[in-house]
């Protein structure tokens, strides 16, 4: 993929963040938010989503971001590590404070604090999954390993937000917002990575 595409990038998923940031913008919520998850909420998965929610928890991410530091053999890739998750951690602080949405008033099967848009644990964990996939595609791993750890680390990016609808902490919309905002500032610190290189 071309330097240049990732600016591309960068700028698709803000838009899309934007046009989603305009419903709520006034703490609104989105004609899905509701049903999907009053459906969701039916399966009876509580043990095993707030088992996975945990692992988006600071904790788990500084441990995930500690051992990925020490894997990364070049002192560029563990910059890019570093400064792209302080940049995704800054921009969900400020987000958050900006939009000020309150939380879902759905049973909260885990403990919450602070706003709801977007979703702090689905930014880092899409923030931290992609990257690791970048750095996957860009190693001499095997193809297949290539494929097969990225299939992990998508799988593990969307059981992170379906945790979060679930356990009624966020709605659908603080999830997909986080998604798009993350994949956005993520691509733009790789475009920036790579056009200073």
């Amino acid at each position: 993929m071309k330097t240049i595409h990732y600016l591309y990038t960068s700028i698709f998923f803000f838009f899309c963040f934007f046009f989603l940031s305009i419903f709520i913008i006034n703490g609104n919520t989105i004609f899905f938010d509701v049903p999907f998850y009053e459906w969701i909420s039916q399966f009876p998965l509580k043990d095993f989503f707030i088992f996975i929610t945990d692992f988006g928890d600071t904790l788990w991410l500084c441990i995930f971001i500690l051992i990925a530091f020490f894997i990364l053999r070049k002192k560029r890739n563990r910059e890019l590590l570093l400064g792209t998750m302080v940049v995704e951690t800054v921009t969900n602080l400020l987000l958050k404070y900006f939009f000020g949405r309150e939380r879902p008033g759905f049973p909260h099967l885990v403990e919450a604090t602070g706003y709801s848009f977007p979703s702090g644990h689905m930014m880092a964990t899409t923030s931290f999954s992609f990257l690791m996939i970048y750095f996957v595609w860009e190693s001499k791993l095997p193809k297949v390993w290539k494929i097969l750890l990225t299939v992990l680390f998508i799988l593990f990016t969307f059981l992170i937000g379906l945790s979060r609808i679930y356990l009624g902490v966020h709605y659908t919309s603080d999830v997909l917002g986080a998604f798009c905002i993350s994949l956005s500032v993520l691509s733009f610190c790789i475009f920036l990575f790579r056009s200073l290189k």
